[in-house]
């Protein structure tokens, strides 16, 4: 035991100050390795199997066939269903207490498709909110019919009724 620490001191002699400091970062820097720098290499090697199977997983997502894109005018209805969807306005009209008493419709063809566009011109007098829930409704129910222009007009500041014509269109599949 007195061999081994006379040993002991000599090294510690030999080494000096700077080789004890020396010795001492390079403890300090064994104990980080083994600590800190551990765990960060499992982690890092767990964040690279993960990625592997996320690549793994968007491979086979991508070889996967894409459904074919939908035709939205596919599902316009045909032109002989107009009446119809000019029907459905009327009674979403009376359905929010609205009249359509008078309207003017006219019929054109889109060149260069197989589609017809039906021009409505509707005049309605209504409350405000009464209107704006007609037009919600008919734009969500009926979704080949688009509001081209609105203009509003009220004849004095305190009175609850607009004055209001619709610019709407109607598009359908004509016949072929």
């Amino acid at each position: 035991m007195i061999a081994l620490r006379w040993h002991l001191h000599q090294w510690v002699r030999r080494l000096g100050t700077t080789g004890l400091v020396g010795l001492g970062l390079l403890a300090v820097a064994v104990l980080l390795q083994l600590t800190q720098v551990g765990s960060l290499q499992r982690t890092a090697v767990a964040q690279h199997e993960k990625l592997a199977a996320l690549r793994l997983a968007a491979a086979t997502h991508a070889a996967d066939p894409a459904p074919a894109p939908l035709n939205p005018l596919a599902m316009l209805p045909p032109t002989g269903e107009a009446s119809q969807r000019i029907g459905e306005l009327e009674r979403l009209a009376h359905a929010h207490g609205m009249r359509l008493p008078r309207g003017q419709y006219s019929v054109s063809p889109l060149a260069g498709t197989t589609l017809a566009r039906w021009q409505l011109v509707l005049p309605v007098e209504a409350p405000y909110p009464a209107l704006h829930a007609f037009l919600a409704a008919a734009l969500e129910r009926l979704p080949n019919l688009t509001l081209d222009e609105l203009e509003l007009k009220r004849e004095r500041i305190e009175s609850a009724e607009l004055q209001a014509e619709l610019r709407l269109s109607l598009f359908v599949e004509a016949a072929p």
